[in-house]
């Protein structure tokens, strides 16, 4: 509903971009939600420059449960730009999966960003449909080493609330991704390694399969128009 009262309600031209990409491993914040297999995906995004809203989507393949399935993913937010090289954002987001079990959450989230340095914190009452809130930051970042070739990092933060007694485990986790990417336009191609530590999958209520690893390689081949 949020993401439909941002379509209708902004009067201001808008621009849509979208991608469609395939990638080796679905990771999210860390945790494979494709079973350590390869996903499709396919992404939008609606700017309304003049105006500073914006509002976009995802769909990504996944297994969970040991089933495929769908998880879909919108957000719409309002973004202002201070100068030429800081702006900051406010916004809202809402994730479910198809299947028996939709994982359905929403979260709101602030954001600020200098020049090539993009930081988020999330906040969501009710994460994965787990019954506990929880918060997450993250911080990234890219650097043109020359032409067509970039560097990226990605840093991220979580921490879930409730008791946390039954699985005597920590209730913090720490994910970080770091890789190399061309440009094609519009093509692009990336590399990554991705990380984590701290709180297993099932104490952060992720739906992810057992058995996923924690470390992993991610290629990825995307187009975008």
């Amino acid at each position: 509903m949020a993401v439909l009262v941002v379509l209708f309600a902004v009067q201001a031209r808008a621009q849509m971009t979208g991608s469609a990409t395939l990638v080796s491993d679905y990771r999210f914040r860390g945790a494979s939600l494709s079973d350590d297999r390869p996903a499709a995906q396919l992404a939008f995004d609606y700017d309304w420059a003049a105006s500073g809203w914006y509002a976009g989507g995802m769909m990504s393949s996944v297994r969970l449960d040991a089933r495929d399935a769908v998880q879909a993913l919108v957000d719409a937010g309002y973004a202002h730009r201070v100068r030429t090289d800081l702006s900051w954002e406010a916004g809202v987001r809402y994730s479910r999966f198809t299947g028996h079990e939709s994982y359905a959450y929403a979260e709101v989230y602030t954001g600020l960003a200098y020049r090539q340095l993009m930081g988020r914190l999330y906040y969501a009452p009710n994460y994965f449909n787990a019954g506990y809130p929880a918060w997450y930051g993250e911080l990234d970042g890219n650097h043109v080493l020359s032409g067509r070739w970039y560097v990226f990092a990605h840093a991220g933060y979580l921490r879930r609330s409730g008791d946390v007694a039954d699985y005597h485990a920590s209730r913090f986790r720490a994910d970080v991704r770091a890789g190399i990417g061309v440009n094609l336009a519009p093509c692009n191609v990336q590399l990554s390694w991705t990380t984590t530590r701290g709180a297993s999958d099932a104490v952060l209520g992720y739906p992810s399969a057992a058995g996923t690893t924690r470390n992993a390689w991610v290629l990825s081949l995307s187009y975008a128009w």
